[in-house]
């Protein structure tokens, strides 16, 4: 497989571990459209860590704040479920969902006031959700994506 620098890359050669490590430190370099050439199974692992990483950095996030768009969230949200990490995903299409919502109300928000009451408002609600994340909680959520990678390692 070609990597993101252009070399030849056998990704057999590792566990469903130690490829998180391999593209927690090189994927960063990368844009979409070469993320876009991987296996379904790398792109997966790509938005978990990219998601993981700015939630740990930033703060629990959605688009209406700008980190985001709908359908890379969406993709987010599909790579927690297809790991098997069903509670997560239900928190994050929970989130999209107030987003999309929060988002509606302020495009006809009357004024700025109305407009940032709806941005306060939405941030209260994405902090009661973030409770529940694998961050905040004994979920193990790494131990599902190794498993998960394992399994797709194997199937190469």
């Amino acid at each position: 497989m070609k990597w993101f620098d252009g070399s030849e890359l056998d990704v057999k050669q590792f566990t469903g571990e130690s490829l998180c490590e391999k593209l927690s430190l090189e994927m960063w370099d990368s844009d979409s459209e070469q993320r876009a050439e991987f296996p379904d199974f790398i792109q997966s692992a790509m938005c978990i860590i990219d998601f993981d990483t700015i939630t740990s950095m930033e703060g629990f996030s959605t688009p209406f704040f700008g980190e985001y768009t709908p359908e890379y969230y969406a993709q987010i949200i599909a790579a927690f479920r297809v790991i098997g990490d069903a509670q997560d995903a239900d928190i994050l299409a929970e989130a999209l969902r107030l987003d999309a919502q929060y988002q509606e109300m302020s495009d006809s928000a009357a004024d700025d006031a109305e407009s940032d009451r709806l941005s306060d408002e939405l941030s209260e609600k994405l902090s009661e959700l973030e409770t529940g994340l694998y961050l905040n909680t004994d979920a193990d959520m790494w131990a599902m994506l190794y498993r998960w990678l394992d399994e797709n390692l194997q199937k190469l």
